[in-house]
Parts: structure tokens; C-alpha cells; sequence
């Protein structure tokens, strides 16, 4: 954890109440905390800074840290580093998804927050053109890759072939990326713990439909995103999942009750005004699609059409 970040972060067990974490080192390297825990004054919660990773979950999201299972097994972490990464290694059936939603950042003087960042590539990206970016993921191995990949500044891994084959891939990273600029962290979507108004650029790109409560995603977006001279890039491909979240949470894909219709056209609505979701609304500049790739193995593929949409505050 670098320690730029230690003294934004703010403890999500209290939320909505906002009580920065105090921090003792037991260990560091530069500018990067090794070793370490961050204590809540208030509930006394600890929150653990282990090889450099920190967890800042609340107690009831700690289950997703279990090791080997979903998002931490070996098999996604290939998959993903395929889908972030495979461009740079000239893979024949790359996709140029991260090209497309980094193309639409500007260039504002402030923090940016990636939700749901995985394995890291829009962080990286967002690093041109922020002062500071924090990638967010409950995958505590996307998130140690994603540290891996930014202390080297180079891709090497062993891209999953058929079963235990595999072969490995690298590459150097892009020169215009500011690594000194970035840092990942193991959080909650739902329980993010920033304070209000703290970040000028906030991305959430395939994760809504993976969510609990996708409206109190986008609550809490707004609150931590600033009101004045800021933008929110959001994108989904509303594959809604009964297992997920009950069809009544849906913002879309269902022909009656609240949110009816299509998800893209209620976050456009949220965008502008409705509910109050977004307080100030969110200007809409871009509204598209963009296609992307999943890689399980060399003959399982998932081929995604996530549709997004930018709003900027003035």
C-alpha cells in the first residue's frame, strides 16, 4: 500500500459515518507499506497491509477472500490477464476494449477511482491523465497481480492453453503509463472507503450485473465523486442473474416494476437526474458499445458486448 493512500482511506464498517483509519508500519520500502494494519478509532476494527496488499472489506464481505474459489482461482487470473493484456502481446484475437474506454478520459487535476479494477488496465491507463488512481477489486489475487505488474512494470504469466498446459506470455508495459502514480487495494464496491467528493474521475466497467444492490453502487459512486469538474465512466452488459441479486434490484432487463426496460436506458435516466441518484446530475458526452473477450482456455471463450456511457460534471 503506498502511503500516499494511507491517509484517504476511511473505515467501511462505519459508513455511511466517515472515520479515517490511523496506520502503523511495521515494515516499508520507499514509499510503499509492506507490512502493517490501519485501525478504526471508532468500532476498532483492524484492517491487515500484508506484502504490500491492504484489505479494506467490512466483516460481511471477508468470505470472498477465500483462497482458490471464483475470482482468486488460477484459471481467472488467466483469463483476465488475457483480457486486459493481450494487445500488448500482439495476440491475433485481442480486442481493443481498453483502447476504446481509456480514449474517452481526460485530463482533470485529481484522484480516479477503478472500480472493479481486476488484473489493472484501465488504472494503468488512467494514470495519464490523473494525479493519482486507486484500483478496487474483492479478488485478493487480481489485486496482488495487479501490484506484481505495477512494482515490475512488465507482463509475464503462464496463459492457461488446455488443463494444466499452459504457455507463457509477456510484455513490456507502455512508457506513457505513471507508475508511481497508482496503487491497488482489496475493497468493497458496494462499501467504498473514501470519503465524499474525493475523486475527480471514477470508472465502473462490468460490474453492476455482478453486484448485490446495483442502485447503492451508484449511491455511493456519487458520493465519493466530486461535484463540480469530475466524470464517471460506466459500463455493463446487463447479463442480469436471479443468484446475483433479485430481479427487483435490477436497473433493467425486466418488463415491469421499477426500472423497467433496458439497463442502459435507466442509468442514462440516472445520469440525468432521476431518483436523485446522481446529485448534481451527470452531463452524458458518450454512449456506445464496445466488445471485449474473456479467454477460459484455447477453446472456451466468453465474447462480451458491454455497453457504456460517460457523464461529466462542469
Amino acid at each position: 500500500m503506498k502511503k500516499w493512500l494511507a491517509d484517504r482511506l476511511i473505515c467501511p464498517e462505519c459508513l455511511p459515518k466517515e472515520i479515517p483509519l490511523d496506520l502503523e508500519i511495521k515494515e516499508a520500502e520507499l514509499d510503499d507499506v509492506l507490512e502493517g494494519e490501519l485501525t478504526c478509532p471508532a468500532c476498532k476494527r483492524r484492517y491487515q497491509v500484508h506484502k504490500g496488499v491492504v484489505v479494506v472489506l467490512p466483516e460481511k464481505s471477508m468470505p470472498v477472500l477465500q483462497e482458490n474459489l471464483g475470482y482468486n482461482s488460477p484459471g481467472m487470473l488467466s483469463s483476465y490477464l488475457w483480457s486486459h493484456y493481450s494487445d500488448l502481446f500482439k495476440d491475433p484475437q485481442a480486442t481493443d476494449a481498453y483502447r476504446v474506454w481509456a480514449s474517452h478520459f481526460r485530463n482533470i487535476n485529481g484522484y480516479a477511482l477503478d472500480i472493479g479494477c481486476a488484473v489493472g488496465r484501465l488504472s494503468f491507463e488512467l494514470s495519464k491523465s490523473n494525479t493519482h488512481v486507486i484500483g478496487i477489486d474483492t479478488s485478493i489475487s487480481f489485486i496482488r497481480k495487479a501490484r506484481e505488474l505495477l512494482k515490475a512494470k512488465e507482463l509475464t504469466f503462464d496463459l492457461i492453453i488446455e488443463g494444466l498446459i499452459t504457455e507463457e506470455r509477456s510484455s513490456t508495459f507502455d512508457g506513457q503509463w505513471n507508475f508511481d502514480r497508482i496503487d491497488f487495494i482489496v475493497a468493497d464496491a458496494l462499501a467504498l472507503p473514501f470519503p465524499k467528493s474525493m475523486f475527480s474521475t471514477v470508472t465502473s466497467v462490468n460490474i453492476l450485473e455482478k453486484l448485490s444492490s446495483p442502485i447503492d453502487h451508484l449511491i455511493d459512486i456519487n458520493r465519493v465523486l466530486r461535484e463540480e469538474n469530475s466524470m464517471f465512466m460506466f459500463s455493463d452488459p446487463f447479463s442480469w442473474d436471479e443468484s446475483v441479486s433479485h430481479p427487483e434490484s435490477w436497473l433493467g432487463g425486466k418488463t415491469h416494476g421499477t426500472y423497467r426496460g433496458r439497463g442502459i436506458d435507466t442509468i442514462a435516466c440516472l445520469f440525468s437526474g432521476r431518483d436523485a441518484i446522481f446529485d448534481p446530475p451527470l452531463e452524458i458526452t458518450a454512449r456506445s458499445n464496445v466488445s471485449w473477450k474473456i479467454r477460459k482456455t484455447e477453446n472456451l471463450w466468453e465474447h462480451i458486448n458491454s455497453q457504456f456511457i460517460i457523464g461529466n460534471r462542469k
